[in-house]
């Protein structure tokens, strides 16, 4: 049985924040926030940017985390809530960043002024035909998108300057942008103003938000997720048609064989394709099958006496 998931639900929350944190107090704010994550399970990006999360856990103890957090940060966190029957996570995790997103300029900060339209506003929207562009990456693309939206083909965010550049998307009509929950977003918008897009909006909440008051609407399919549900469906629950490839962490569906130890197991397309030695079940079998080694069976262990 996957021990992630539970029979009794669980709340899940997720948030960001560009909030100016002092950079040489990253590393005690962590620690001060870990000690108090007893119960909770999922990751925290901190910067000098602000935070970036997704927390899951019980709702009572959820609301006093994220009071804690407010307190230690000073940063008025607002979350979005879910409901959840798998942990995500294994455990939580906090770690520090230079930038909340990596997008290949520190100095990429979001503009103070840029538009958020709310799923209503933004479902509204939709109906002129605008130009909309998805800036997640092409694996996230490939399970789920909005209709008729473009994509830059990006396998990171910090390429996005570069490829936005060599796009011929034009920059005196009105666009449309989204990605899973609106962080990416915001310097995305400023990239794009820098470049100069006249009319730039985005998705508040991202598709999370959206999904929560349009399923079954303009987005369609699945919505990849950073942690081990791995894709949501149109109601915001775990698909189960997806699971993580073992090799590069992204949305896999092809049922293979390991080369190495014969074991069923599930990795991605582009894995798939690129060589034999990812046709395995993980990378410890990866290693083996790519040095010739040949695989032995652990011998089961003998009754005691």
């Amino acid at each position: 049985m996957n021990s992630l998931l539970t029979k009794k639900p669980l709340s899940v929350c997720t948030f960001y924040h560009y909030h100016p944190l002092p950079v040489e107090h990253l590393n005690t704010l962590k620690d001060v926030i870990q000690n108090k994550g007893i119960g909770l399970r999922g990751l925290i990006l901190l910067s000098g940017e602000g935070i970036n999360a997704t927390l899951v856990g019980s709702l009572r103890h959820l609301k006093r985390y994220l009071q804690v957090l407010r307190e230690e940060t000073g940063i008025p966190i607002q979350a979005r809530w879910q409901i959840s029957h798998s942990w995500g996570f294994k455990k939580l995790r906090i770690k520090i960043k230079k930038e909340l997103v990596a997008s290949g300029k520190e100095e990429l900060s979001p503009f103070s002024d840029n538009t958020h339209l709310n799923p209503v506003e933004w479902e509204m929207a939709l109906s002129k035909n605008p130009v909309l562009l998805d800036i997640r990456n092409n694996y996230e693309v490939q399970v789920g998108k909005f209709k008729g939206a473009l994509d830059l083909n990006l396998d990171q965010f910090k390429n996005f300057p570069e490829k936005l550049k060599k796009s011929k998307i034009p920059k005196d009509k009105k666009v449309l942008i989204y990605c899973t929950g609106g962080i990416r977003c915001e310097k995305a918008l400023n990239e794009m103003k820098s470049q100069g897009f006249k009319q730039v909006q985005q998705l508040k909440g991202g598709v999370l938000n959206y999904l929560k008051e349009f399923p079954n609407s303009h987005f369609k399919g699945n919505l990849f997720v950073f942690d081990h549900r791995v894709t949501l469906d149109q109601k915001l629950k775990p698909s189960g048609k997806y699971k993580l490839c073992p090799h590069c962490g992204q949305a896999g569906d092809q049922s293979i064989s390991c080369q190495h130890c014969r074991k069923e197991c599930i990795v991605c397309t582009l894995c798939m394709d690129k060589d034999r030695v990812y046709q395995t079940c993980s990378k410890n079998c990866s290693y083996h099958y790519k040095n010739g080694h040949r695989y032995k069976a652990k011998r089961p262990a003998l009754p005691s006496c």
